[in-house]
């Protein structure tokens, strides 16, 4: 792991941040909330499948409020705690040269941006990534280093690189250390060595930041604000070494933004032909008086079949088990109808649970469940962050039948938001070009 942090601490106009703060106390107080369950180690799992991020469910009009409810869940202690560091030693110092309305204004946009290019990088991410929870404050913070790059590239950054857990601390400049940590995100993801972080959202939101600040940066404020730096009366402890990017930083980084660009490109080429098949299933489940209803997407690719989160505990437990049963896709029953009534033990979670199901089953031409009805008894899990173990058994009842079926991205903006995403890149590489407008550095 690879963190930098600004050296000091200034007083742009003496302004405070006080945008900065709030939004760290946002973030704090919705993890509070949302993992108190979980000793306040991780996110509890309701939260989660509420909550994040889901490309998959950009189908359904009524989930898009996970496009900002996302923003501010986070996975655990360290997420939460790194996020807030950067967004602290970082977020002060662009909110107090923008301003608070268009600092918020770039942190609220570089974290939809973010969600912009995740999705349109589902080509090269993977197909099931647009059905894994995606959350956190990462993309919106990426998108203020972005602003702060152009800003403040020749000051000095702490940075430490942990090696088993040691910190090795040197200092840099922050142009190189941005640079690098965008480049460390482009290169994982196109390399899959991303371990199950979204860091095309980290570069989407980053790159957002880039594009964005010309629009938001008044130039009578930059000009005010050169006059003061060199002075160096309100940036205490930012030191600057040198103004500006030099030519070998912007060939750099433009060389990088293009390469996101060509994903882009291939991006929308690959989504316009892809046979993925999905459908969305609703799902009906009554058991111990209580009725469940919930519209759940269902994936089949490469023979291999995955679902987006379900919130409904009860549809949760029946479409877990009809899984891991392999009753929601099977080759060997495509187009037919069929009879289940068998007992057996299968794995849920990575626990042994007993299922005891009677069911008719419909089939589609690929094997993929298309409808059917039944009852089940089975043993219901009780999860953790530690884990999960075996609970009380219960009785489920269930029907769940086809609302619709697509193939390919088909309900996923894929190819439209791999366009803004170019788009975004295009623009980010003029503000590259024209980074020495935006610096905030004293006269060389």
């Amino acid at each position: 792991m690879v963190y930098g942090y600004p050296s000091g601490f200034e007083e742009v106009g003496h302004r405070r941040s006080l945008v900065t703060v709030a939004l760290i106390l946002v973030n704090v107080a919705v993890y509070l909330a949302t993992s108190w369950r979980n000793s306040f180690t991780a996110i509890s799992e309701e939260w989660l499948q509420a909550g994040a991020f889901v490309p998959a469910l950009l189908s359904q009009p009524d989930q898009w409020y996970r496009l900002f409810t996302s923003m501010f869940l986070h996975a655990n202690l360290l997420h939460i705690f790194f996020n807030m560091l950067f967004l602290y030693f970082f977020g002060k110092h662009v909110e107090r040269v923008l301003g608070p309305a268009n600092y918020l204004a770039l942190y609220m946009a570089s974290g939809l941006l973010a969600e912009v290019f995740h999705t349109a990088f589902l080509p090269l991410e993977g197909e099931t990534s647009a059905f894994i929870p995606a959350l956190g404050a990462s993309g919106a913070i990426s998108g203020v280093l972005g602003a702060y790059l152009l800003m403040f590239p020749g000051t000095k950054l702490s940075m430490c690189v942990f090696y088993f857990f040691i910190p090795i601390c040197f200092t840099t400049r922050a142009y190189a250390y941005l640079i690098f940590w965008f480049a460390t995100q482009v290169l994982q993801g196109y390399l899959g060595a991303s371990l199950g972080v979204a860091v095309f959202a980290h570069a989407g939101g980053f790159i957002g930041g880039l594009a964005l600040l010309p629009l938001l940066l008044r130039s009578e404020r930059v000009e005010a604000l050169r006059v003061y730096a060199s002075l160096r009366r309100f940036f205490f402890d930012v030191f600057f070494v040198k103004p500006g990017l030099s030519s070998f930083a912007k060939a750099v980084l433009t060389a990088l933004l293009l390469s996101v660009a060509a994903g882009a490109v291939y991006s929308a080429s690959a989504a316009s032909s892809a046979r993925t098949v999905s459908k969305v299933l609703g799902v009906s489940v009554s058991y111990q008086d209580v009725v469940e209803s919930e519209s759940v997407i269902v994936q089949l690719s490469d023979g291999s079949v995955s679902f987006t989160p379900i919130t409904s505990s009860g549809v949760r437990v029946v479409v877990n088990r009809l899984s891991a049963m392999n009753l929601l896709f099977d080759e060997k029953y495509a187009g037919r109808t069929v009879s289940v009534d068998e007992s057996r033990r299968v794995r849920v979670q990575g626990v042994p649970v007993q299922v005891q199901l009677k069911a008719q089953l419909s089939y589609d031409e690929w094997g993929l469940l298309t409808s059917g009805r039944g009852s089940m008894v089975t043993d219901v899990l009780q999860c953790s962050y530690y884990g999960c173990v075996v609970g009380e058994r219960q009785a489920f009842s269930f029907e769940a039948t086809t609302e619709k079926s697509w193939v390919g991205y088909e309900g996923i903006p894929v190819v439209e938001l791999s366009v803004v995403s170019l788009a975004v890149c295009l623009a980010a590489i003029l503000a590259v070009a024209r980074a020495e407008h935006y610096e905030i550095a004293p006269s060389s």
